[in-house]
Formats: structure tokens, sequence, C-alpha cells
């Protein structure tokens, strides 16, 4: 369940309005349970009464009271829910005999003056007048509830009349274009009720000038617009630690896609340098930019499946991971996650750079070119390694002269000789030679760069032989995998006015 409920209804007539008004503007004074009988279980007569209300108010399902109650349903929780039905609903409670003992004496209003009603600017307010002029307005009417949990409202401050009030002047243009209105066409009236559990706010949006029209998608704007400002430091929080995380997504792509540039032997390297080439060959012949956007859907469709298939990759999916788990927290403010899926990587419209990063790359490939084994550099490790060798031989060489009987002057005389025959100083001792000690790490490293150069030379020659520097499209089974990769999510993506939101759980709004 979200931490902020937006509910909404439109009234094609005024009449009863004039009663909702002077109710949200005075209602006042409840009693309240015996603290020792709050957490009995609610009484039959409640749970006749709930099964009542949500059948003949669907809706109400909806509220945090109901939540509370489904959750645990004792009689505080029971009145709670019986409550908030009893005055969203007060201009049909006669629709429901047993609501009427609900309307009267509930919890309190914060009174601003002699009622709680507030507007868009601070000036006196009569509430008669209101009352006569919305029960005579002559257009379509919004009566509309946000509502927080106690333990939100306290932390963040809604607990009072005045950031209620400011909080819906503030984001007055949003609920406009929510309700698809302009500015000057909107009026709209507001009180705050200070509920045990739930504070929250009812609004009356009146509608001059023109027809409004609030769709789920605009409640959901709502809802975000409201949802984005009351937990405003949270979600700055968040969405810092979403950026370090798209950050790394980029990052981890760009080495990703480096190592196959330089042709490194990683984990499905000729897989992926066929996606590359047939992202390549496909934009190559496009006119225009070469950019996500302005590809035709069928080249952009083939972008996506190919980052589908690098995202495979370990380090790319758990980074991606965790980015979706603040992602989720983040929009979990204010949207309600149950049974919604992450969004796929190649569906998020905020990672959309990642998928230009691989057109770029694609681009920037000679496909054809071939690594070649820079003979300079291989002679250079020869040379280092017979340099390293006649060092150990050297060093071996006088540890046995050590172990040997000192030899007369004849023999000193031919020793001598026979290391200046091999081009060792005379003097030369257990130091090593030329002030150099054999390393054998060095060696080793020599000998793995020697095999890693001559494998290059070898996969040339094997390449000559071949007609496509890169595996064919059959070995990867590539149309059957793209094939029912499009059969999966081919569900209008590429349209406009589509919306996600329905379907995926995760994308940042």
């Amino acid at each position: 369940m979200a931490k902020i409920i937006v509910s909404c209804r439109f009234q094609k007539s005024a009449k009863d309005m004039a009663d909702l008004i002077r109710y949200m503007a005075t209602r006042e004074g409840v009693e309240k349970l015996p603290s020792g009988e709050k957490y009995n279980i609610a009484t039959q007569k409640q749970h006749d009464l709930i099964l009542s209300v949500v059948k003949h108010f669907p809706q109400s399902k909806k509220f945090l009271e109901y939540d509370d109650y489904y959750a645990m349903p004792t009689r505080e929780n029971a009145n709670e829910f019986l409550d908030a039905v009893a005055e969203r609903y007060a201009d049909r409670a006669d629709e429901l005999k047993g609501l009427v003992s609900y309307i009267s004496n509930r919890p309190g209003v914060e009174k601003i003056g002699s009622h709680g009603l507030f507007t868009q600017f601070d000036m006196p307010i009569d509430l008669d007048t209101v009352a006569e002029r919305v029960a005579n307005h002559d257009g379509i009417i919004w009566t509309e509830v946000v509502s927080l949990r106690r333990e939100d409202a306290e932390r963040l401050h809604f607990n009072n009349a005045e950031a209620w009030k400011n909080l819906v002047r503030r984001n007055i243009n949003e609920i406009a274009k929510a309700h698809r209105i302009k500015i000057e066409d909107i009026e709209w009236y507001g009180a705050f009720h200070n509920t045990t559990h739930h504070p929250h706010i009812h609004l009356i949006i009146l509608l001059k000038g023109q027809e409004g029209y609030l769709s789920e998608k605009g409640i959901k704007e709502m809802r975000r617009a409201f949802g984005q400002d009351i937990f405003r430091d949270e979600q700055y929080k968040l969405a810092t630690i979403e950026t370090g995380y798209r950050n790394q997504l980029k990052e981890q792509l760009a080495d990703l896609l480096q190592q196959l540039r330089t042709r490194q032997s990683i984990p499905n390297a000729d897989y992926y340098l066929f996606l590359l080439r047939k992202i390549q060959e496909e934009v190559e012949q496009q006119k225009g930019k070469k950019l996500y956007g302005y590809l035709p859907r069928k080249v952009k469709k083939l972008v996506d499946f190919a980052l589908h298939e690098f995202a495979k990759d370990g380090d790319l999916s758990e980074i991606y991971l965790k980015w979706n788990e603040v992602n989720r927290e983040k929009l979990s403010l204010y949207y309600d996650t149950k049974d919604k899926p992450d969004v796929p990587i190649e569906k998020n419209p905020e990672l959309r750079s990642l998928k230009n990063i691989l057109i770029r790359t694609a681009l920037s490939m000679n496909f054809n070119a071939q690594t070649t084994v820079n003979t300079a550099r291989l002679g250079f490790l020869f040379s280092m390694l017979a340099k390293q060798i006649v060092n150990s031989a050297g060093k071996r060489l006088d540890e046995l002269n050590k172990m040997m009987p000192l030899p007369d002057n004849k023999e000193r005389d031919k020793i001598r000789e026979k290391k200046l025959a091999h081009g060792l100083k005379e003097g030369a001792d257990s130091n090593g030679i030329n002030e150099e000690v054999y390393d054998s790490q060095a060696a080793e490293g020599i000998l793995s760069m020697l095999d890693y150069l001559i494998s290059l030379g070898n996969q040339n020659s094997s390449q000559d032989t071949q007609e496509e520097p890169v595996s064919s499209e059959n070995e990867y089974d590539f149309d059957n995998a793209y094939a029912e990769y499009l059969n999966d999510t081919d569900d209008g993506l590429y349209e406009d006015d589509t919306d996600d939101e329905d379907e995926y759980y995760g994308m940042s709004m």
C-alpha cells in the first residue's frame, strides 16, 4: 500500500453539496473509545455495516483506513473506516441509512477562525456563501481526499491545516493540469481533518469555463505531485543513490564494450560482437541522426533486444537489480508496489542513454579489421626473456663456483677467460650479473605476454581462411531468440501515448 492516498469523485449535480461543504468546515468532536476497548475485535454490527459499505462504495476498499481494518479488524479500526466513508460520501449518506449515525460528532477539523475552510488566497471566507455557491454551481464538481498515515504526518509535519493548505497552493498548477483545465478556470476549497490514524484534507474543486476531465492517469499525476512534495527529502536522498547506480551502469557497459572493441577474451564475446554488427548494419541504412530517438520502430526493437541481451552480463544485471530496489523504494512513497514487476532495462526511459552508447559503439567498430601482432613488441619481449635467462645462468654459475675448491692461478685465468668469452664482467659475484637478479615472476609475465601475442597470430591465420570475422547468425539462433523477444514485448511501447505504468513498476516519475 502506498504511503499517500488520493481518492476522487465528480458530481454532475450539485444537490446536497452545501451539506458537504458545511460538514467539511465544521466537523468536530468524537466520543473516544476507552483505551481498554479499542483493541477489542469489531462487533458484528460493525462487521455487517462494513460489508454493506464496501459493496455499495467499492472504491472505499482503497482507503488506508480499510487497509488497517483488513489487517486488524478491531473496534477502533472499524470506527476509523466507517468514519472515513461517512465523511467522504457525506453527500450520499442517505443511500446507506446505517451511516447516518456516523455523520455527527466525528473526529475534529482544525478550524481557521470560525470554521476550517481555506482556499488559494488568504481572505475571509463566509461559509454560507460558499455553500450556496457550490450548491448552485452548474458545472462539474470534484470531491477529493488526500490522506497520510499518522506516523508520516507527524514525522513530516503534515499534522496541521497550515501545512496542507500550503501543499495544495504549491501544487495548484499540477492539480489543474491533472483535471485538464486552465489554471484560471479552477476554483477550490479545502479543509484539514486531523483524525486519529490518517490525517487528511478534503478538496472541493469547481470547474469554470470549460469541461474538465480527470482520468486514472490524471489521478496518478496528482498523487505523484503531492507525494513528491510531501516526501521530497526522502525522494532527494533516494534519487541521489539511484543516480549513482545509473552512472555505474553506464560505466560498466562502456567497459564491456571497450573489451569487445579490443577483442579481449570475455564470456559471450562473439555473440555481443554479432549483435553490435547487426545494429551497425541497420543503423547505417537510416537517414538523419543516428540516435535511438530518431530511429524507426523496427531498428529501435533491435537495439532494445541487444540491450536486453547485454544486460544479462553478471555485473550489469547486479547493478540494475540495485537500481530497481532503490527506485522501487522511492516510488513506493506514493505508488502501490503490489504485484508489479520491475521494468525491463530496455524499457526504462531513464536508461535510454545506454541504447545510444550501444549505437555509437557499433557505428565506430570495424568488424572486418584483423588484430595484428606487433613484431617490435614481440622482439623486445624475447630479448627481455633471454636476458632473464642469461642472468639466471650467471647467478647459478657463481653459486657453483663457490662450492668448488679454490683454484690455483692457472685455473683462475682459465675461468676468467671463460667468463669474458660469455660476455660476463670480471668480478661478478652472487649479487647478480650486472647487478641484475633473476625474477621468476617477471619471466612468467613475459612468457604469458608471448603466449597471448602468439595466440593472436594464430587467430589471424585462422581468420584469413574465414569469410566472416564474426560468427554466423545461425550459431546463436538469433532469429528464434529475437522473434520470441518481440512476441513477449510487443505491447505498444513505441507509441507516444503509451502509459506503461499499468504494466510495470519501477520507472521513476
